[in-house]
C-alpha cells in the first residue's frame, strides 16, 4: 500500500474547491472521471499539500486541472467536513483506495477566482468534460456549501 492510500485510510485531508468565474459571470464546472463525485459536474480543486497555503494550492490545482490561471478574489477560512463512503452498493471499492479504507474524509473550503484570460480549457485526466454556467449543475450538498461560502463576495 502506498503512502497516499495509508494517509487516506487513517487521516482526514485538507482540500480546496475553486469557484472560477469568467467575464460573463459564469462558473466553470468539470465532469469528474474519478471518485469522489465521479460522473458529476463539480468545481476544480483537490488536496492541499503539506506546507502549501490554501491560495497556493488553488493556483496550482487550477493550472493542473484546467490549464488556465485565475486571480484570487476571496479565500474562505470556513471548512466543511465531507465524508464519502468508498464502497458502492455492490461492495466494490473505489479505484486507488485500499479495501480497508471505508471512507474518504475531507476538511474542505472554497476560494473564488476570476479567470485571468480566456484561454482554452485543457482538462487533466481527472475530468472528461466541462461547461460554463451561472446555475449549479446539481444539488449536491457539498457543492452547495462551496457556493454558500463565496455568495457574499459575488
Amino acid at each position: 500500500m502506498d503512502i497516499f492510500q495509508k494517509t487516506v485510510q487513517y487521516f482526514p485531508m485538507v482540500a480546496v474547491n475553486i469557484i472560477l468565474r469568467n467575464s460573463k459571470g459564469e462558473f466553470l464546472f468539470v465532469k469528474r472521471k474519478n471518485n469522489p463525485a465521479k460522473g458529476l459536474f463539480w468545481t476544480p480543486g483537490g488536496r492541499v499539500l503539506n506546507g502549501e497555503r490554501i491560495e497556493e494550492a488553488a493556483h496550482r490545482l487550477l493550472k493542473e486541472e484546467t490549464g488556465v490561471e485565475g486571480e484570487l478574489n476571496f479565500s474562505s477560512s470556513t471548512f466543511f467536513e465531507e465524508i464519502f463512503p468508498t464502497h458502492d452498493f455492490e461492495g466494490r471499492n473505489w479505484k486507488n483506495y485500499s479495501s480497508e479504507t471505508k471512507t474518504v474524509h475531507y476538511l474542505a473550503t472554497a476560494v473564488l477566482m476570476e479567470l485571468k484570460n480566456q484561454g482554452d480549457i485543457q482538462l487533466d485526466s481527472q475530468s472528461e468534460d466541462y461547461k460554463w454556467q451561472i446555475d449549479l449543475p446539481n444539488n449536491h450538498p457539498y457543492l452547495n456549501n462551496y457556493f454558500d461560502l463565496i455568495k457574499p463576495h459575488l
